[in-house]
């Protein structure tokens, strides 16, 4: 009789393991829920300044004195990263112009070329600087990429009768991801 009472109590307790266990098991997948995590990746690019100008005169391309009747060139080397496709332009706010006169040096005598690793579209030509609301391209086409270094080379050609003076003009490169 013991042994009746105990396998009985075994078979219940085995019974009511199995049960709660099921009741677990049911549980846990009504209270399952499932998620998907998502992105969107931004397109997303920057553009510094490598070498060939002086960062403490504001990032002067200095061409120092040069007397008229002269040609002058100098080298900027800009980095590119982006993500997805891009263009790099450039504009000018104004010729090469001495403040103090109001004297200039013709756009046609202040241009420039650009080069770089292979894949992109770069000027090839003597190309003037273009204007902020037409600015010009210096690299088209291009693909993603990880600091791609790019070369500006300016031409400055000063006509023989170029006046003296201290001209200036700013330049702005702009990334466009595309």
């Amino acid at each position: 009789m013991k042994i009746r009472i105990l396998v009985l109590a075994f078979v219940l307790m085995a019974a009511a393991i199995a049960a709660f266990s099921l009741f677990e098991s049911a549980d846990a997948g009504d209270n399952a829920q499932q998620v998907i995590p998502i992105v969107n990746v931004d397109p997303t690019g920057s553009l510094s300044i490598v070498s060939g100008t002086d960062p403490g005169n504001g990032n002067a391309i200095d061409f120092g004195y040069t007397p008229a009747g002269y040609t002058q060139t100098s080298v900027l080397v800009l980095s590119v990263s982006a993500n997805d496709t891009w263009r790099l332009v450039v504009s000018k706010s104004q010729d090469l112009t001495d403040a103090s006169t109001s004297e200039f040096i013709p756009s046609s005598n202040f241009t420039f070329t650009s080069d770089g690793p292979a894949g992109p579209t770069y000027v090839t030509s003597d190309t003037e600087f273009g204007t902020i609301a037409t600015p010009a391209n210096v690299v088209g086409n291009g693909s993603a990429t990880t600091e791609s270094a790019i070369s500006v080379n300016y031409k400055l050609v000063l006509p023989d009768s170029q006046l003296v003076g201290y001209y200036s003009a700013p330049h702005t490169y702009t990334l466009i991801l595309e």
